[in-house]
């Protein structure tokens, strides 16, 4: 009889390199916000004679990093999800235990 185990490991493996990938894909583009805003920063300080560029761009690249990574992963998240199960108005809510109503029916019982 084959063991099962090494089944569920595999699977186990590949869940955990996804989350690596994705990961990794977070750190890049928190890490390329900061480079490429502070590098313009830099730039504009260096052609301006300014010092005040350099912080705003570093600053600015990681949110705008931090915004890159909620509007892609977020995006994933909403498309994996599952959309929850419709009921007809009166149907028991099984996890609750408590009944839905239609709005013509509200406060009946």
């Amino acid at each position: 009889m084959a063991d099962r185990g090494d089944d569920h490991d595999a699977a186990a493996d590949r869940g955990g390199a996804q989350g690596m990938n994705q990961g990794m894909q977070v750190l890049s583009y928190l890490i390329s916000g900061v480079v490429l805003y502070g590098g313009l920063g830099w730039l504009g300080d260096h052609l301006l004679g300014t010092a005040f560029l350099l912080p705003a761009g570093i600053v600015l690249g990681a949110g705008f990093g931090i915004y890159l990574v909620i509007a892609r992963f977020g995006a994933e998240e909403a498309r994996a999800g599952t959309p929850p199960a419709r009921r007809a108005p009166g149907q028991q809510d099984d996890s609750t235990g408590t009944q839905t109503t239609s709005r013509t029916r509200e406060g009946t019982t």
